[in-house]
């Protein structure tokens, strides 16, 4: 695959993650790793799932306290319908078990917020 072609396709999966209407051209060595080596690449993996791969990221996000990738990482999942409201909240419950309540408390109220933004129905976890 050409440098041309994996960069394309990590802008498509960028924009397919985030589910930000934006033509990223990276303009530093950060973001052309951003978008080639993480987007290009390991997004485009066989193995797993964009909806398993969402989870993974969404866990890992939350367990490091990250707040902002977090909520990026959230909104594009229930954005795309990737992942259902209900199918988030179990996702909360488990993290909170295994990387903290007040991580997890976070992105419930969070989750909240982004469902009532979205206009998508409040989540049951069942």
């Amino acid at each position: 695959m050409s440098d041309t072609e994996r960069r394309k396709r990590g802008q498509q999966n960028f924009k397919d993650v985030t589910q930000w209407d934006i033509d990223l051209e990276p303009a530093d060595p950060f973001m052309r790793a951003t978008v080639d080596a993480v987007f290009g690449d390991l997004w485009s993996r066989p193995g797993l799932t964009r909806k398993e791969r969402r989870l993974i990221s969404i866990t890992c996000a939350a367990s490091a306290g990250m707040a902002d990738e977090t909520l990026i990482h959230m909104t594009g999942a229930l954005k795309s319908g990737d992942v259902t409201p209900s199918e988030m909240m179990e996702a909360i419950l488990h993290i909170a078990h295994y990387s903290g309540w007040p991580r997890a408390a976070s992105m419930y109220r969070q989750l909240g917020s982004i469902c009532a933004e979205l206009g998508l129905p409040p989540a049951t976890g069942e």
